[in-house]
């Protein structure tokens, strides 16, 4: 699977920053929310927070998952937009598929509500 990574520090709390991912993403009621288990986390330590959201269609979908680690100078964020390769589609089928650049386009808009509540929001 393929995957484009955002990593953001913010001021923002880590409630806050899971209020704005849920209510950004929340497009319709088809959207499912989980937890990641920590074993899949892609990065080295360990995440305060970690979780996706994802809508599947008959013609793909969408994947994006948060990891949230709380640090003494503010919170930092990663996003993940994943998606999956031309292969992977050829094999899986569309229904299967998350498409990566649907992905980015959710992340990106997380990113965008967390710059509007948080005018210091640096990407990283």
């Amino acid at each position: 699977m393929a995957e484009d990574v955002l990593q953001l520090h913010t001021t923002l709390s880590v409630e806050a920053i899971k209020e704005i991912f849920g209510s950004t993403l929340q497009l319709s009621r088809k959207v499912e929310f989980g937890t990641v288990p920590g074993s899949d986390n892609p990065f080295a330590r360990d995440a305060d927070f970690q979780a996706y959201a994802s809508l599947k269609t008959l013609l793909g979908g969408w994947l994006v998952q948060i990891y949230i680690t709380d640090r003494a100078d503010g919170r930092e964020v990663r996003l993940v937009a994943a998606g999956s390769s031309a292969l992977g589609r050829a094999w899986s089928g569309l229904r299967n598929a998350y498409s990566l650049s649907d992905s980015r386009e959710k992340a990106a808009a997380v990113r965008e509500r967390l710059r509007s509540a948080d005018a210091g929001l640096r990407v990283v």
